[in-house]
């Protein structure tokens, strides 16, 4: 029983911690993408919460730039279709890439053929369709090409082609962003300054600064609701921790009562406490840890919704807490037990 509240109390306290985790990387997603530096219409925060218009034929000029790999248009806006019945809004994105650019196959997953589209998982279990499903947006039908991780309740995200994307959006001589891919080594304030100057009343973020942005968004929200959870949890999960060492300590006051009647000393009760609070903490830790890994992927799978990332370094954070908090717990008990009479152990 011990070892199971230890456990208990660590898989709580890393559960509401996966999920802060998890949504605080929900505007990794820019990070993610084939590319740098984003150049984009004056005014812009970032490209799900902004609009922007550049003239497409600006990025010739900003291929010519040193220091620019490649340059990849991107079109995105939010679009809303229903499907079954059910009102889906769909941040949908398309990036365009010559045959020059090349690209490692994980990327490719971004660039679907034409006449396809990728949805996001929590998107694909909305609208209930699989790889090879299809699905009617803006008056075209798309073939569902892959499904890729990510989505949760407030961002759900589409990769359409390039092409259909031009088409569905009417965007002949437009694109919405230019996202550059810079060469190795190449300054990136100098590539900021050029590509600014190359297109008429734009600007320049990192991927970084689109996802902090973003980020910052996401916690002045629901973020912070989440980081009171977690600063409870720790609390919680602490007393649950600290009371069950204690209990499990008070509980064994006549057996420690026969060790001092035979003749055992204080140092000798010390270690044996110490020695059985790191035991059950120990075990408890690491059951609560497993526990914790069986979750988080169960959630991953059943409630994509519920964005949990569970990081070795919380675990293994978790873990030492849990150890020091069972060690403390047990030196309030077991000043009591250095006082038991060994009478005790003689009374009917």
């Amino acid at each position: 029983m011990s070892v199971g509240g230890v456990a208990f109390a660590v898989l709580m306290i890393l559960i509401v911690l996966a999920l802060y985790r998890g949504w605080s990387n929900v505007g990794s997603v820019y990070t993610r993408l084939p590319g740098d530096l984003w150049i984009s219409q004056t005014g812009t925060s970032d490209p799900y919460h902004s609009t922007s218009f550049l003239p497409v034929d600006r990025g010739r000029a900003l291929a010519r730039i040193d220091g620019v790999e490649a340059v990849l248009p991107v079109y995105a806006r939010h679009i809303a279709f229903r499907h079954h019945g059910h009102e889906l809004d769909v941040f949908a994105m398309a990036l365009a890439a010559g045959p020059a650019v090349r690209l490692p196959p994980k990327e490719r997953d971004y660039f679907p053929p034409a006449g396809k589209i990728n949805l996001d998982r929590v998107l694909a279990d909305q609208t209930g369709v699989g790889v090879g499903g299809r699905v009617r947006v803006l008056g075209r039908d798309l073939v569902v090409w892959r499904i890729h991780t990510g989505g949760n309740s407030i961002f759900q995200t589409a990769y359409l082609n390039a092409a259909d994307a031009r088409a569905m959006f009417g965007l002949d001589h437009l694109v919405n962003f230019f996202l550059l891919s810079l060469a190795p080594g190449a300054n990136l304030a100098s590539v900021e300054r050029s590509a600014v100057a190359a297109v008429p009343r734009s600007e320049a973020h990192t991927s970084e600064e689109f996802a902090s942005s973003f980020g910052n968004r996401i916690n002045q929200g629901f973020l912070a609701a989440v980081g009171v959870l977690v600063g409870i949890g720790f609390i919680v999960g602490g007393a649950v921790i600290a009371l069950t060492t204690y209990t499990a300590t008070i509980e064994r006051s006549r057996e420690f009562g026969v060790l001092k009647a035979v003749g055992a000393s204080g140092g000798f009760l010390y270690r044996v406490v110490v020695t059985q609070s790191l035991i059950i903490g120990f075990l408890g830790a690491v059951l609560g840890v497993g526990a914790s890994a069986l979750a988080a992927d169960l959630i991953r799978q059943r409630v994509p919704e519920f964005m949990t990332t569970l990081r070795w370094t919380d675990a293994l954070g978790v873990f030492a807490i849990a150890l020091a908090v069972a060690v403390v717990a047990c030196w309030v008990p077991v000043r009591r037990i250095n006082r038991i009479d060994p009478a005790i152990v003689f009374r009917p």
